[in-house]
Protein backbone atom coordinates (compact mmCIF):
# COMPACT_ATOMS: atom_id res chain seq x y z
CA UNK A 1 0.00 0.00 0.00
CA UNK A 2 1.18 3.80 -0.90
CA UNK A 3 -0.69 5.17 2.14
CA UNK A 4 -0.14 3.32 5.76
CA UNK A 5 -3.47 1.56 5.90
CA UNK A 6 -6.09 2.67 8.85
CA UNK A 7 -6.52 -0.01 11.04
CA UNK A 8 -10.19 -0.45 12.59
CA UNK A 9 -12.05 -2.79 14.81
CA UNK A 10 -14.98 -4.00 13.31
CA UNK A 11 -16.58 -3.99 16.71
CA UNK A 12 -16.04 -2.64 19.70
CA UNK A 13 -17.57 -3.99 22.64
CA UNK A 14 -17.44 -7.42 20.47
CA UNK A 15 -15.12 -9.87 23.37
CA UNK A 16 -18.16 -8.80 25.57
CA UNK A 17 -20.99 -10.07 23.57
CA UNK A 18 -19.92 -13.21 22.14
CA UNK A 19 -21.65 -16.43 22.51
CA UNK A 20 -20.04 -18.09 25.92
CA UNK A 21 -19.94 -21.66 24.65
CA UNK A 22 -17.83 -21.26 21.56
CA UNK A 23 -14.23 -20.57 21.61
CA UNK A 24 -13.19 -16.94 22.97
CA UNK A 25 -11.35 -15.72 19.21
CA UNK A 26 -14.33 -17.32 17.26
CA UNK A 27 -16.89 -16.13 19.19
CA UNK A 28 -15.67 -12.48 19.04
CA UNK A 29 -15.30 -12.64 15.47
CA UNK A 30 -18.98 -13.79 15.36
CA UNK A 31 -19.72 -10.99 17.70
CA UNK A 32 -18.10 -8.48 15.37
CA UNK A 33 -20.37 -9.53 12.48
CA UNK A 34 -23.79 -9.41 14.82
CA UNK A 35 -24.02 -12.97 15.54
CA UNK A 36 -24.70 -13.06 18.65
CA UNK A 37 -27.33 -15.83 19.30
CA UNK A 38 -27.30 -19.38 19.10
CA UNK A 39 -29.90 -18.98 16.30
CA UNK A 40 -27.68 -16.84 14.47
CA UNK A 41 -25.03 -18.69 14.71
CA UNK A 42 -26.55 -21.83 13.31
CA UNK A 43 -27.49 -20.50 10.49
CA UNK A 44 -23.88 -18.70 9.52
CA UNK A 45 -22.39 -22.08 10.24
CA UNK A 46 -25.37 -24.50 8.44
CA UNK A 47 -26.03 -21.97 5.50
CA UNK A 48 -28.51 -24.54 4.11
CA UNK A 49 -30.55 -23.57 6.96
CA UNK A 50 -30.89 -20.22 5.39
CA UNK A 51 -34.25 -19.10 4.15
CA UNK A 52 -34.58 -19.21 0.36
CA UNK A 53 -37.05 -16.73 -0.67
CA UNK A 54 -40.09 -16.70 -2.31
CA UNK A 55 -38.98 -16.38 -6.48
CA UNK A 56 -42.74 -14.88 -6.95
CA UNK A 57 -41.88 -11.66 -5.07
CA UNK A 58 -39.54 -11.07 -7.80
CA UNK A 59 -40.85 -7.84 -10.13
CA UNK A 60 -41.91 -9.17 -13.21
CA UNK A 61 -42.38 -12.96 -12.57
CA UNK A 62 -45.60 -13.63 -13.64
CA UNK A 63 -45.94 -12.65 -17.20
CA UNK A 64 -42.39 -13.97 -17.73
CA UNK A 65 -43.26 -17.83 -16.30
CA UNK A 66 -46.45 -17.26 -18.62
CA UNK A 67 -44.71 -15.80 -21.81
CA UNK A 68 -42.04 -18.81 -21.71
CA UNK A 69 -44.18 -21.21 -20.91
CA UNK A 70 -46.45 -20.28 -24.20
CA UNK A 71 -43.08 -20.18 -25.70
CA UNK A 72 -42.30 -23.68 -24.52
CA UNK A 73 -45.45 -25.16 -25.43
CA UNK A 74 -45.96 -23.36 -28.82
CA UNK A 75 -42.18 -24.95 -29.61
CA UNK A 76 -40.88 -21.04 -30.46
CA UNK A 77 -37.34 -20.01 -30.83
CA UNK A 78 -36.20 -18.45 -27.45
CA UNK A 79 -33.04 -16.11 -27.68
CA UNK A 80 -30.51 -16.18 -24.90
CA UNK A 81 -28.47 -13.48 -24.73
CA UNK A 82 -25.56 -12.77 -22.22
CA UNK A 83 -23.23 -10.76 -20.87
CA UNK A 84 -19.54 -11.84 -21.94
CA UNK A 85 -18.71 -11.96 -18.32
CA UNK A 86 -18.96 -15.24 -15.94
CA UNK A 87 -22.30 -14.05 -14.45
CA UNK A 88 -23.54 -13.45 -17.82
CA UNK A 89 -21.92 -17.15 -19.36
CA UNK A 90 -23.32 -18.82 -16.56
CA UNK A 91 -26.80 -17.46 -16.85
CA UNK A 92 -27.01 -18.32 -20.25
CA UNK A 93 -25.60 -22.21 -19.50
CA UNK A 94 -27.79 -22.44 -16.72
CA UNK A 95 -30.75 -21.32 -19.07
CA UNK A 96 -30.26 -23.22 -22.21
CA UNK A 97 -29.43 -26.47 -20.01
CA UNK A 98 -32.72 -26.03 -17.40
CA UNK A 99 -34.99 -24.66 -20.45
CA UNK A 100 -34.30 -27.29 -23.21
CA UNK A 101 -34.77 -29.81 -20.73
CA UNK A 102 -38.12 -28.69 -20.35
CA UNK A 103 -38.87 -28.91 -24.71
CA UNK A 104 -37.85 -25.63 -25.47
CA UNK A 105 -35.76 -24.01 -28.45
CA UNK A 106 -33.05 -22.38 -27.69
CA UNK A 107 -30.47 -19.98 -29.13
CA UNK A 108 -28.00 -18.59 -26.48
CA UNK A 109 -25.88 -15.64 -27.51
CA UNK A 110 -23.14 -13.74 -26.25
CA UNK A 111 -21.63 -10.62 -28.46
CA UNK A 112 -18.22 -9.70 -29.31
CA UNK A 113 -16.77 -7.33 -26.53
CA UNK A 114 -14.42 -5.62 -29.49
CA UNK A 115 -17.37 -5.30 -32.33
CA UNK A 116 -20.46 -4.98 -30.17
CA UNK A 117 -19.57 -3.79 -26.98
CA UNK A 118 -21.60 -4.90 -23.58
CA UNK A 119 -25.55 -5.32 -23.91
CA UNK A 120 -27.83 -5.91 -26.31
CA UNK A 121 -27.53 -4.16 -29.63
CA UNK A 122 -29.71 -3.60 -32.67
CA UNK A 123 -27.68 -5.61 -34.96
CA UNK A 124 -28.18 -8.72 -32.92
CA UNK A 125 -31.32 -8.42 -31.92
CA UNK A 126 -32.09 -8.09 -35.68
CA UNK A 127 -29.93 -11.28 -36.38
CA UNK A 128 -31.64 -13.26 -33.65
CA UNK A 129 -35.53 -11.95 -35.06
CA UNK A 130 -34.09 -13.66 -38.21
CA UNK A 131 -33.05 -16.86 -36.93
CA UNK A 132 -36.42 -17.32 -35.98
CA UNK A 133 -36.38 -16.16 -32.08
CA UNK A 134 -39.96 -14.94 -30.83
CA UNK A 135 -39.09 -14.36 -27.38
CA UNK A 136 -35.65 -12.86 -26.01
CA UNK A 137 -34.73 -13.66 -22.61
CA UNK A 138 -31.54 -11.36 -21.83
CA UNK A 139 -29.65 -11.95 -18.92
CA UNK A 140 -27.08 -9.50 -17.06
CA UNK A 141 -27.74 -6.88 -19.34
CA UNK A 142 -30.80 -5.55 -20.25
CA UNK A 143 -32.11 -3.17 -17.73
CA UNK A 144 -30.58 0.07 -19.57
CA UNK A 145 -31.16 -1.00 -23.20
CA UNK A 146 -34.34 0.94 -23.77
CA UNK A 147 -33.71 1.71 -27.29
CA UNK A 148 -32.59 -1.82 -28.22
CA UNK A 149 -35.82 -3.36 -26.51
CA UNK A 150 -38.22 -0.88 -27.98
CA UNK A 151 -36.22 -2.01 -31.42
CA UNK A 152 -36.97 -5.87 -31.00
CA UNK A 153 -40.22 -4.73 -30.28
CA UNK A 154 -41.25 -3.23 -32.92
CA UNK A 155 -39.87 -6.29 -34.40
CA UNK A 156 -42.55 -8.27 -32.59
CA UNK A 157 -40.45 -10.04 -30.61
CA UNK A 158 -40.96 -10.20 -27.13
CA UNK A 159 -38.53 -9.57 -24.05
CA UNK A 160 -37.77 -10.43 -20.76
CA UNK A 161 -34.65 -9.02 -18.63
CA UNK A 162 -33.07 -11.04 -16.04
CA UNK A 163 -31.18 -8.72 -14.27
CA UNK A 164 -29.14 -7.41 -11.36
CA UNK A 165 -27.73 -4.07 -12.39
CA UNK A 166 -28.39 -0.88 -11.02
CA UNK A 167 -31.53 0.33 -12.29
CA UNK A 168 -31.74 3.98 -14.01
CA UNK A 169 -34.71 5.99 -14.19
CA UNK A 170 -36.12 4.97 -17.68
CA UNK A 171 -36.54 1.12 -17.99
CA UNK A 172 -36.96 -0.36 -20.75
CA UNK A 173 -40.62 -1.53 -22.09
CA UNK A 174 -40.03 -5.36 -22.05
CA UNK A 175 -42.50 -7.72 -21.56
CA UNK A 176 -40.66 -8.38 -17.96
CA UNK A 177 -37.96 -6.79 -15.83
CA UNK A 178 -36.85 -9.46 -13.46
CA UNK A 179 -34.61 -7.07 -10.98
CA UNK A 180 -34.30 -7.46 -7.49
CA UNK A 181 -32.82 -3.55 -7.24
CA UNK A 182 -35.96 -2.67 -8.38
CA UNK A 183 -37.92 0.39 -6.03
CA UNK A 184 -40.89 -1.42 -5.88
CA UNK A 185 -39.56 -5.02 -5.60
CA UNK A 186 -40.92 -6.86 -2.73
CA UNK A 187 -38.02 -9.45 -2.87
CA UNK A 188 -36.48 -9.35 0.52
CA UNK A 189 -32.76 -9.64 -0.51
CA UNK A 190 -31.33 -7.01 -3.33
CA UNK A 191 -27.57 -9.00 -4.22
CA UNK A 192 -28.33 -11.53 -6.21
CA UNK A 193 -26.47 -12.18 -9.13
CA UNK A 194 -27.89 -12.64 -12.55
CA UNK A 195 -27.18 -16.24 -12.23
CA UNK A 196 -29.00 -16.17 -9.27
CA UNK A 197 -31.96 -14.16 -10.86
CA UNK A 198 -32.11 -16.89 -13.65
CA UNK A 199 -32.30 -19.56 -10.82
CA UNK A 200 -35.12 -18.20 -9.14
CA UNK A 201 -36.89 -17.50 -11.82
CA UNK A 202 -36.62 -21.57 -13.31
CA UNK A 203 -37.40 -22.49 -9.98
CA UNK A 204 -40.75 -20.67 -10.59
CA UNK A 205 -41.08 -21.96 -13.55
CA UNK A 206 -40.33 -25.36 -13.12
CA UNK A 207 -43.30 -25.15 -10.02
CA UNK A 208 -45.30 -23.53 -12.45
CA UNK A 209 -45.47 -26.75 -14.29
CA UNK A 210 -45.39 -29.17 -11.70
CA UNK A 211 -42.04 -29.70 -11.80
CA UNK A 212 -39.09 -29.44 -9.27
CA UNK A 213 -35.63 -28.13 -10.76
CA UNK A 214 -33.38 -30.19 -9.94
CA UNK A 215 -30.42 -28.29 -7.71
CA UNK A 216 -28.02 -30.51 -8.04
CA UNK A 217 -27.90 -30.05 -12.02
CA UNK A 218 -27.81 -26.42 -11.91
CA UNK A 219 -26.33 -25.28 -8.41
CA UNK A 220 -22.75 -25.36 -9.29
CA UNK A 221 -23.50 -22.77 -12.62
CA UNK A 222 -25.31 -20.54 -9.63
CA UNK A 223 -22.50 -20.82 -7.59
CA UNK A 224 -19.32 -20.24 -9.84
CA UNK A 225 -21.09 -17.09 -11.40
CA UNK A 226 -21.96 -15.56 -8.07
CA UNK A 227 -18.62 -15.46 -6.19
CA UNK A 228 -16.99 -14.59 -9.61
CA UNK A 229 -19.01 -11.78 -9.93
CA UNK A 230 -18.20 -10.62 -6.24
CA UNK A 231 -21.35 -10.57 -5.38
CA UNK A 232 -21.62 -10.43 -1.42
CA UNK A 233 -21.76 -14.08 0.05
CA UNK A 234 -24.31 -13.08 2.21
CA UNK A 235 -28.10 -14.18 2.90
CA UNK A 236 -29.56 -16.68 0.30
CA UNK A 237 -26.39 -15.71 -1.93
CA UNK A 238 -24.19 -17.49 1.08
CA UNK A 239 -26.57 -20.63 0.87
CA UNK A 240 -26.96 -20.94 -2.80
CA UNK A 241 -22.37 -21.10 -2.95
CA UNK A 242 -22.22 -23.33 -0.12
CA UNK A 243 -24.49 -26.01 -1.85
CA UNK A 244 -23.30 -25.43 -4.84
CA UNK A 245 -19.42 -26.11 -4.14
CA UNK A 246 -20.92 -29.13 -2.14
CA UNK A 247 -21.87 -30.11 -6.14
CA UNK A 248 -18.62 -29.54 -7.74
CA UNK A 249 -16.63 -31.48 -4.95
CA UNK A 250 -18.84 -34.79 -5.21
CA UNK A 251 -20.05 -34.97 -9.17
CA UNK A 252 -18.55 -31.80 -10.61
CA UNK A 253 -19.38 -31.09 -14.50
CA UNK A 254 -16.37 -32.00 -16.99
CA UNK A 255 -15.82 -28.59 -17.54
CA UNK A 256 -15.56 -27.21 -14.13
CA UNK A 257 -12.96 -30.31 -13.19
CA UNK A 258 -11.31 -29.98 -15.97
CA UNK A 259 -10.93 -26.24 -15.46
CA UNK A 260 -9.98 -26.61 -11.54
CA UNK A 261 -7.29 -29.39 -12.92
CA UNK A 262 -5.27 -26.66 -15.12
CA UNK A 263 -5.66 -24.52 -11.85
CA UNK A 264 -3.67 -26.73 -10.23
CA UNK A 265 -6.29 -27.72 -7.73
CA UNK A 266 -8.36 -31.21 -8.14
CA UNK A 267 -12.06 -30.88 -8.01
CA UNK A 268 -12.67 -32.51 -4.38
CA UNK A 269 -10.69 -29.55 -3.25
CA UNK A 270 -12.64 -26.77 -4.88
CA UNK A 271 -13.37 -23.82 -2.38
CA UNK A 272 -15.00 -20.30 -2.95
CA UNK A 273 -11.49 -19.06 -3.47
CA UNK A 274 -10.58 -21.41 -5.98
CA UNK A 275 -13.35 -19.98 -8.03
CA UNK A 276 -12.62 -16.77 -7.34
CA UNK A 277 -8.93 -17.18 -8.59
CA UNK A 278 -8.50 -19.72 -10.34
CA UNK A 279 -11.56 -20.54 -12.21
CA UNK A 280 -12.90 -17.30 -13.04
CA UNK A 281 -10.11 -15.64 -14.53
CA UNK A 282 -9.70 -18.31 -16.76
CA UNK A 283 -13.30 -18.09 -17.99
CA UNK A 284 -13.66 -14.82 -18.47
CA UNK A 285 -10.64 -14.45 -20.50
CA UNK A 286 -12.32 -16.23 -22.88
CA UNK A 287 -14.52 -12.43 -23.41
CA UNK A 288 -11.35 -10.44 -22.67
CA UNK A 289 -9.28 -11.76 -25.19
CA UNK A 290 -11.37 -13.67 -27.89
CA UNK A 291 -15.01 -14.69 -27.79
CA UNK A 292 -16.91 -15.38 -24.55
CA UNK A 293 -18.60 -18.52 -26.41
CA UNK A 294 -15.54 -20.34 -25.35
CA UNK A 295 -16.33 -20.38 -21.68
CA UNK A 296 -19.49 -21.03 -22.39
CA UNK A 297 -18.49 -24.33 -24.50
CA UNK A 298 -16.60 -25.39 -21.22
CA UNK A 299 -19.41 -25.18 -19.40
CA UNK A 300 -21.77 -27.21 -21.82
CA UNK A 301 -18.99 -29.50 -22.61
CA UNK A 302 -20.06 -33.03 -21.73
CA UNK A 303 -17.12 -35.08 -21.79
CA UNK A 304 -13.72 -34.94 -19.96
CA UNK A 305 -11.31 -34.69 -23.35
CA UNK A 306 -13.97 -32.30 -24.74
CA UNK A 307 -13.67 -30.32 -21.73
CA UNK A 308 -9.70 -30.77 -21.07
CA UNK A 309 -9.19 -29.44 -24.66
CA UNK A 310 -11.40 -26.05 -24.03
CA UNK A 311 -10.02 -25.52 -20.64
CA UNK A 312 -6.23 -25.80 -22.08
CA UNK A 313 -7.34 -22.96 -24.43
CA UNK A 314 -8.67 -21.00 -21.98
CA UNK A 315 -5.40 -21.23 -19.69
CA UNK A 316 -3.28 -20.08 -23.05
CA UNK A 317 -6.10 -17.15 -23.23
CA UNK A 318 -5.27 -16.40 -19.50
CA UNK A 319 -1.94 -16.44 -19.98
CA UNK A 320 -2.24 -13.55 -22.83
CA UNK A 321 -4.38 -11.81 -20.69
CA UNK A 322 -2.10 -11.67 -17.29
CA UNK A 323 0.35 -10.50 -20.75
CA UNK A 324 -1.29 -7.43 -21.68
CA UNK A 325 -2.58 -6.56 -17.84
CA UNK A 326 0.99 -5.81 -17.18
CA UNK A 327 1.59 -3.78 -20.09
CA UNK A 328 -1.41 -1.61 -19.76
CA UNK A 329 -0.83 -1.27 -16.21
CA UNK A 330 2.75 0.50 -16.90
CA UNK A 331 1.30 2.36 -19.71
CA UNK A 332 -1.56 3.45 -17.44
CA UNK A 333 1.23 4.82 -14.82
CA UNK A 334 3.24 6.08 -17.35
CA UNK A 335 0.50 8.65 -18.39
CA UNK A 336 -0.58 9.28 -14.86
CA UNK A 337 2.60 10.34 -13.31
CA UNK A 338 2.61 11.59 -10.25
CA UNK A 339 -1.36 12.76 -10.35
CA UNK A 340 -3.22 13.32 -7.32
CA UNK A 341 -6.50 13.70 -8.68
CA UNK A 342 -9.40 11.89 -5.95
CA UNK A 343 -10.48 9.90 -9.14
CA UNK A 344 -8.20 8.84 -11.42
CA UNK A 345 -9.40 8.85 -15.29
CA UNK A 346 -6.84 7.29 -18.02
CA UNK A 347 -6.45 5.69 -21.71
CA UNK A 348 -5.09 5.52 -24.81
CA UNK A 349 -5.25 4.07 -28.04
CA UNK A 350 -3.14 1.21 -26.76
CA UNK A 351 -4.91 0.05 -24.10
CA UNK A 352 -6.59 -3.21 -25.08
CA UNK A 353 -10.51 -2.89 -24.14
CA UNK A 354 -10.42 -6.59 -22.54
CA UNK A 355 -8.36 -5.68 -19.67
CA UNK A 356 -9.13 -2.13 -18.70
CA UNK A 357 -11.60 -3.45 -16.07
CA UNK A 358 -8.78 -5.21 -14.40
CA UNK A 359 -6.27 -2.26 -15.45
CA UNK A 360 -9.10 0.01 -13.51
CA UNK A 361 -9.18 -2.48 -10.07
CA UNK A 362 -5.12 -2.21 -10.07
CA UNK A 363 -5.05 1.36 -10.63
CA UNK A 364 -7.39 1.45 -7.17
CA UNK A 365 -5.49 -0.81 -5.26
CA UNK A 366 -2.12 1.51 -6.16
CA UNK A 367 -3.50 4.60 -5.25
CA UNK A 368 -6.31 3.92 -3.32
CA UNK A 369 -9.07 6.43 -5.18
CA UNK A 370 -11.71 5.13 -8.14
CA UNK A 371 -10.18 4.61 -11.53
CA UNK A 372 -11.72 4.65 -15.05
CA UNK A 373 -9.65 3.16 -17.55
CA UNK A 374 -10.67 3.45 -21.44
CA UNK A 375 -9.57 2.69 -24.65
CA UNK A 376 -9.88 5.53 -27.28
CA UNK A 377 -11.30 4.06 -30.30
CA UNK A 378 -11.39 6.26 -33.55
CA UNK A 379 -14.68 7.78 -32.78
CA UNK A 380 -15.69 6.44 -29.40
CA UNK A 381 -13.77 5.08 -26.21
CA UNK A 382 -14.76 2.30 -23.96
CA UNK A 383 -14.39 2.68 -20.43
CA UNK A 384 -14.32 0.17 -17.62
CA UNK A 385 -14.18 2.22 -13.73
CA UNK A 386 -13.88 0.51 -10.43
CA UNK A 387 -15.02 2.58 -7.11
CA UNK A 388 -12.70 2.83 -3.49
CA UNK A 389 -14.31 2.62 -0.93
CA UNK A 390 -17.85 4.11 -0.26
CA UNK A 391 -18.37 5.98 -3.53
CA UNK A 392 -20.98 5.53 -5.75
CA UNK A 393 -18.65 4.91 -9.36
CA UNK A 394 -22.56 4.35 -11.20
CA UNK A 395 -23.99 6.92 -10.10
CA UNK A 396 -21.53 9.35 -10.42
CA UNK A 397 -20.94 7.83 -14.54
CA UNK A 398 -25.06 8.38 -14.47
CA UNK A 399 -24.82 12.27 -13.69
CA UNK A 400 -23.11 12.44 -17.17
CA UNK A 401 -24.98 10.77 -18.89
CA UNK A 402 -25.90 13.35 -21.25
CA UNK A 403 -22.64 13.08 -22.62
CA UNK A 404 -22.49 8.91 -23.07
CA UNK A 405 -23.08 6.55 -25.74
CA UNK A 406 -24.17 4.19 -22.93
CA UNK A 407 -23.38 2.93 -19.01
CA UNK A 408 -24.54 0.87 -16.87
CA UNK A 409 -23.17 -1.21 -13.77
CA UNK A 410 -23.20 -1.46 -10.39
CA UNK A 411 -22.29 0.90 -7.41
CA UNK A 412 -18.55 -0.57 -7.35
CA UNK A 413 -17.92 -1.23 -11.13
CA UNK A 414 -19.33 0.22 -14.11
CA UNK A 415 -18.63 0.41 -17.54
CA UNK A 416 -19.67 3.01 -20.48
CA UNK A 417 -19.12 4.58 -24.14
CA UNK A 418 -18.57 7.81 -24.89
CA UNK A 419 -17.65 10.17 -28.14
CA UNK A 420 -13.99 11.21 -27.72
CA UNK A 421 -14.76 14.91 -28.30
CA UNK A 422 -16.79 14.44 -25.09
CA UNK A 423 -13.60 12.65 -23.12
CA UNK A 424 -12.18 16.01 -21.40
CA UNK A 425 -15.23 17.72 -20.65
CA UNK A 426 -16.29 14.13 -18.58
CA UNK A 427 -13.12 13.93 -16.89
CA UNK A 428 -13.10 17.27 -15.52
CA UNK A 429 -16.94 16.81 -14.22
CA UNK A 430 -16.16 13.36 -12.93
CA UNK A 431 -13.38 14.27 -10.95
CA UNK A 432 -14.96 17.61 -9.50
CA UNK A 433 -17.58 14.83 -8.21
CA UNK A 434 -15.23 13.03 -6.68
CA UNK A 435 -13.57 16.40 -5.16
CA UNK A 436 -17.15 17.22 -3.32
CA UNK A 437 -17.51 13.75 -2.12
CA UNK A 438 -14.23 12.44 -0.76
CA UNK A 439 -12.01 13.74 1.82
CA UNK A 440 -8.78 12.80 2.12
CA UNK A 441 -9.26 10.92 5.31
CA UNK A 442 -12.00 8.81 2.46
CA UNK A 443 -8.94 8.44 0.20
CA UNK A 444 -6.54 6.33 3.11
CA UNK A 445 -6.88 2.46 2.67
CA UNK A 446 -8.78 0.77 5.79
CA UNK A 447 -8.35 -2.70 6.76
CA UNK A 448 -11.56 -3.46 8.98
CA UNK A 449 -10.07 -5.92 11.75
CA UNK A 450 -12.23 -8.61 13.69
CA UNK A 451 -10.60 -9.06 16.54
CA UNK A 452 -7.21 -8.49 18.42
CA UNK A 453 -5.68 -11.83 19.78
CA UNK A 454 -2.09 -13.30 20.21
CA UNK A 455 -1.08 -15.79 17.84
CA UNK A 456 -0.65 -17.88 20.84
CA UNK A 457 -4.24 -18.29 21.22
CA UNK A 458 -4.62 -19.89 17.80
CA UNK A 459 -5.27 -23.17 19.24
CA UNK A 460 -6.57 -26.16 16.93
CA UNK A 461 -10.62 -25.74 18.28
CA UNK A 462 -10.13 -21.89 17.39
CA UNK A 463 -8.82 -22.25 13.77
CA UNK A 464 -11.12 -25.10 12.81
CA UNK A 465 -13.74 -22.62 14.12
CA UNK A 466 -11.89 -19.93 11.97
CA UNK A 467 -11.72 -21.75 8.77
CA UNK A 468 -15.63 -22.63 8.84
CA UNK A 469 -16.38 -19.68 8.18
CA UNK A 470 -16.38 -20.13 4.74
CA UNK A 471 -17.74 -19.79 1.53
CA UNK A 472 -15.98 -16.36 2.48
CA UNK A 473 -15.64 -13.67 -0.07
CA UNK A 474 -16.97 -10.35 -0.73
CA UNK A 475 -19.68 -9.62 1.78
CA UNK A 476 -18.26 -12.34 4.36
CA UNK A 477 -14.29 -12.09 4.14
CA UNK A 478 -12.44 -14.46 6.09
CA UNK A 479 -12.31 -13.35 9.73
CA UNK A 480 -9.20 -10.77 10.02
CA UNK A 481 -6.92 -10.60 13.19
CA UNK A 482 -5.01 -8.13 14.77
CA UNK A 483 -1.62 -10.06 16.67
CA UNK A 484 0.77 -7.30 18.46
CA UNK A 485 4.85 -7.63 19.37
CA UNK A 486 5.16 -10.86 16.42
CA UNK A 487 8.90 -12.03 16.14
CA UNK A 488 10.08 -11.68 12.81
CA UNK A 489 12.13 -14.75 12.23
CA UNK A 490 12.55 -14.60 7.90
CA UNK A 491 11.43 -12.19 5.07
CA UNK A 492 12.39 -13.01 1.58
CA UNK A 493 10.68 -11.92 -1.74
CA UNK A 494 9.06 -14.16 -3.55
CA UNK A 495 7.35 -14.37 -6.91
CA UNK A 496 8.58 -14.04 -10.73
CA UNK A 497 9.39 -10.02 -10.27
CA UNK A 498 9.84 -10.57 -6.23
CA UNK A 499 6.28 -8.20 -6.08
CA UNK A 500 5.50 -10.63 -2.76
CA UNK A 501 7.07 -11.09 0.35
CA UNK A 502 6.98 -14.83 2.09
CA UNK A 503 7.72 -14.60 5.81
CA UNK A 504 7.92 -16.84 9.15
CA UNK A 505 6.90 -14.99 12.48
CA UNK A 506 6.73 -16.33 15.45
CA UNK A 507 5.19 -15.79 19.03
CA UNK A 508 5.99 -17.75 22.34
CA UNK A 509 5.78 -21.57 21.08
CA UNK A 510 3.64 -20.52 17.98
CA UNK A 511 5.70 -20.33 14.60
CA UNK A 512 3.41 -19.23 11.31
CA UNK A 513 4.50 -19.53 7.36
CA UNK A 514 2.90 -16.35 6.06
CA UNK A 515 2.47 -14.78 2.69
CA UNK A 516 2.18 -10.61 2.39
CA UNK A 517 0.80 -10.00 -1.19
CA UNK A 518 2.50 -7.33 -3.20
CA UNK A 519 4.28 -6.40 -0.69
CA UNK A 520 7.70 -7.68 -1.79
CA UNK A 521 9.36 -3.96 -1.17
CA UNK A 522 8.37 -3.11 2.46
CA UNK A 523 11.03 -4.06 4.87
CA UNK A 524 9.85 -5.33 8.00
CA UNK A 525 11.32 -4.78 11.12
CA UNK A 526 12.14 -7.87 13.60
CA UNK A 527 8.86 -7.02 15.86
CA UNK A 528 6.19 -6.43 14.00
CA UNK A 529 2.14 -5.67 14.71
CA UNK A 530 0.79 -8.21 12.29
CA UNK A 531 -2.77 -7.75 10.51
CA UNK A 532 -4.14 -11.68 8.76
CA UNK A 533 -6.03 -13.87 7.88
CA UNK A 534 -5.91 -17.60 8.09
CA UNK A 535 -5.46 -19.48 4.99
CA UNK A 536 -4.85 -22.67 2.99
CA UNK A 537 -1.85 -22.62 0.95
CA UNK A 538 -2.56 -22.28 -3.03
CA UNK A 539 -2.62 -25.73 -4.00
CA UNK A 540 -2.31 -27.06 -0.80
CA UNK A 541 -3.97 -27.99 2.59
CA UNK A 542 -1.19 -26.37 4.50
CA UNK A 543 -2.43 -23.53 6.94
CA UNK A 544 -0.97 -20.30 6.90
CA UNK A 545 -1.31 -16.29 7.21
CA UNK A 546 -2.11 -14.66 4.17
CA UNK A 547 -0.35 -11.15 5.92
CA UNK A 548 -3.01 -8.17 4.82
CA UNK A 549 -0.99 -5.55 6.37
CA UNK A 550 2.33 -5.07 9.03
CA UNK A 551 4.19 -2.32 10.93
CA UNK A 552 6.79 -2.14 13.06
CA UNK A 553 5.59 -3.05 16.73
CA UNK A 554 7.57 0.10 17.85
CA UNK A 555 4.92 2.19 16.01
CA UNK A 556 2.21 1.23 17.74
CA UNK A 557 -0.15 2.00 15.07
CA UNK A 558 -3.52 2.59 16.29
CA UNK A 559 -6.69 1.12 16.10
CA UNK A 560 -10.36 3.09 15.37
CA UNK A 561 -13.08 1.70 16.56
CA UNK A 562 -16.27 1.38 14.90
CA UNK A 563 -19.80 1.18 16.27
Amino acid sequence: MTTAARWKLRRAFAHQERLPNLPPVVGTVLAARGITTRGAAERFYKPYLEARHDPLLLPGIEPAMRRTREAIEAHETIALFGDFDVDGVTSIALLKLALERLGATTIPYLPDRFSEGYGLNVGAVDLLREQGASLLISADCGTSSVAEIAHANSLGLDAIVLDHHTVPPEMPQALAVINPKREESPYPFTELAAVGVAYRFLQALYESLGRELPEGDFLDLVALGTVVDVAPLEDENRAIVAAGLKHMRTSPRPGVEALAGIAGTSADRIRAETLGFGLGPRLNAAGRMRHARTALDLLLADSALRARTIAEELDALNRQRQQECEQGLLEAEELLGASDDPLTMVGSERMHAGIIGIVAGRLVESRSRPAIVYEQGPETSRASARTFGDFDIVRAIRRESELLVRHGGHRAAAGFTIRNEHLDLFRERIVNTAAEQLSPEDLRPTLTIDAEASLGDLSGVEIRGLTQFEPCGHGNRRPVLLSRNVELRDARRVGADGSHLKLKVREGASTWPGIAFRQGEMEPADELDIVYSLSREWRGERMELEVLDFAPSAERRGLAVGD
